[in-house]
């Protein structure tokens, strides 16, 4: 395989994505194509991560800046990642970080996340990136810390954004933890 940077090219979402953003991110997260990758969330949490509806908002919130990445040659969509800009504390929170499960384990998550920090300090001039993860999913706690985020301690319970209308989870004891990198 080529370096990854060669492989991905990237713009920013628009709602015409979501249906392709839903098919990635489910995929990525949980069901049966999640076990293709390194990581997933299958046995704690049963339901789909996203719908077109949370992501329409998503896209189309000002304080938002979804990423999309696509083959080169393909154009196929490879893996996506939310900044969410918090302009009173100079940080952008990270989010919806998505690889296709075939081609995690290879490079691509690393170049995302690096990109994503890039986007967010050259548009937005952040001190900080912080994002959440269920303290339970220890490879991904790993994962961040290996790229410079470091665990603030903060907790909170874990409540899956589609549990309103569908969503439930395996366990009841899971908690997001907070991790952060400052960036400048």
């Amino acid at each position: 395989m080529g370096d990854v940077k060669d492989l991905l090219t990237y713009r920013i979402a628009t709602v015409e994505d979501c249906d392709a953003l839903v098919t990635l991110i489910n995929n990525a997260y949980r069901g049966p194509l999640s076990h293709q990758g390194w990581t997933n969330e299958d046995t704690l949490i049963p339901t789909p991560r996203t719908n077109a509806n949370l992501l329409s908002s998503i896209i189309t919130n000002d304080k938002n800046i979804l990423l999309v990445f696509f083959g080169t040659s393909d154009q196929i969509l490879k893996g996506c990642v939310l900044l969410t800009h918090k302009p009173e504390c100079k940080t952008a929170r990270i989010g919806l970080f998505a690889v296709r499960p075939d081609l995690q384990a290879n490079g691509y998550g690393k170049f995302i996340l690096s990109i994503a920090e890039k986007y967010a300090i050259d548009n937005w001039n952040v001190e900080c990136l912080e994002l959440s993860t269920i303290v339970q999913r220890t490879e991904l706690v790993a994962y961040y810390s290996r790229r410079g985020f470091i665990d603030t301690g903060e907790r909170q319970p874990f409540v899956p954004a589609l549990s309103l209308d569908q969503g439930c989870t395996m366990r009841d004891d899971l908690e997001l933890c907070t991790l952060k990198k400052r960036v400048n």
